[in-house]
């Protein structure tokens, strides 16, 4: 069978890195899986190129571009299964367009407002996408919120978590080296932190809010990752005393180098926030992992108590966090239960199977 995946981008990004994993795995078990990429290269297709999967770059400048179409068009002949990762209505048309492949789309998004161009263009998408014979959401919320756009059954869509590959974030360093990137915080700290791409729905606010509220001066706070909210992000730890507490680390290209001296983990993304796979990691090491209750599909990873925290406020977070740092014995049950759940429900087994039924699915419809 051969796969060709299709993506506006593969530069750093959750649906990217979804992706990214999906297609390693899959050309490991012998798909030949590729990857069609309408515009930014990025960093996961070029790694996706090391490892030897055709990534064919359309070279679309902007989003009604029809010489990258006409492209995609061409390319989609090459291939049985083209598999959709994003609402771009001249890729859709293009791949409809190609006849022979069958055409699977995967949702990746959460609930969110959009303006008027975002709007028109999901209008225009519609009714390509309703005409794929087989469709999925990488969480529930995802494959209802899908669901919904298109008027169709809950049972229509497939639900397809993100296979992670745990391994990948094995330590390369020792954390005695590691620590030495950080400020000399005192022996026995408490370690909170998160990592993101800082934008607004990931809330990232709210951690450095509760850090603030806590009067533990031996709690300090990791934050990884970079984004356009991080100058803000900055502004609000010097305004609540934090500089000396909290540490901007930007992009890290190990995060499993930094995971490794977390003490729990916070991911408080809203409700548009449709995986969260810097969570799944967090868990999958063995880091307590708290979350938002209305933190979209963030949520239904978690078993509250049993597999990580939800909290429904920053006063809950404090509370939690303030439990953590006092219960060592706790973190440690609660780090390992998280561990033995992530591992098994995000593998990357069982993504590939699931996503092997699907492409089932859309050729039986199709014949």
């Amino acid at each position: 069978m051969r796969v060709l995946h299709v993506m506006w981008r593969m530069s750093i990004g959750g649906a990217e890195r979804a992706v990214y994993q999906l297609v390693r795995e899959q050309r490991r078990r012998g798909t030949e899986a590729d990857v069609a990429v309408a515009g930014e290269l990025g960093i996961y297709g070029e790694r996706l190129r090391e490892a030897g999967a055709l990534v064919h770059e359309l070279g679309c400048r902007h989003a009604l571009d029809l010489r990258g179409s006409r492209r995609l068009t061409r390319l989609a002949r090459e291939y049985d299964i083209v598999h959709h990762h994003g609402i771009e209505p001249l890729l859709l048309a293009a791949s409809m367009r190609a006849r022979s492949p069958r055409l699977v789309y995967t949702h990746r998004g959460g609930i969110r407002e959009h303006g008027w161009r975002k709007r028109l263009r999901l209008r225009v998408a519609k009714p390509y996408v309703r005409q794929f014979p087989a469709l999925s959401g990488n969480t529930r919320q995802s494959a209802r919120v899908l669901a919904r756009f298109l008027g169709i059954p809950d049972r229509d869509v497939a639900v397809v978590y993100n296979g992670l590959d745990f391994a990948l974030l094995a330590p390369d360093r020792e954390p005695e080296d590691v620590r030495l990137d950080l400020p000399a915080w005192p022996h026995g700290s408490f370690l909170v932190g998160t990592a993101a791409n800082l934008q607004p729905l990931k809330r990232v606010h709210l951690l450095l809010e509760a850090v603030g509220l806590l009067d533990e001066p031996l709690v300090h706070c990791l934050v990884l990752g970079d984004g356009p909210e991080r100058a803000s992000l900055e502004e609000l730890a010097d305004k609540l005393g934090l500089r000396d507490r909290v540490s901007f680390l930007g992009r890290i290209d190990h995060v499993g180098d930094y995971l490794q001296l977390l003490d729990a983990f916070v991911l408080p993304s809203g409700p548009e926030e449709a995986f969260g796979n810097a969570a799944v990691e967090a868990m999958g090491v063995g880091i307590p992992t708290v979350v938002f209750a209305d933190g979209g599909g963030l949520v239904e990873h978690v078993r509250d108590r049993e597999t990580g925290h939800i909290v429904r406020g920053t006063d809950e977070l404090v509370a939690v966090l303030r439990e953590l740092a006092a219960n060592p014995g706790s973190r440690l049950r609660l780090g390992e239960a998280g561990r033995q759940y992530a591992q098994i429900t995000y593998s990357l087994d069982a993504m590939f199977e699931r996503y092997e039924a699907l492409y089932l699915r859309a050729m039986a419809v199709s014949r």
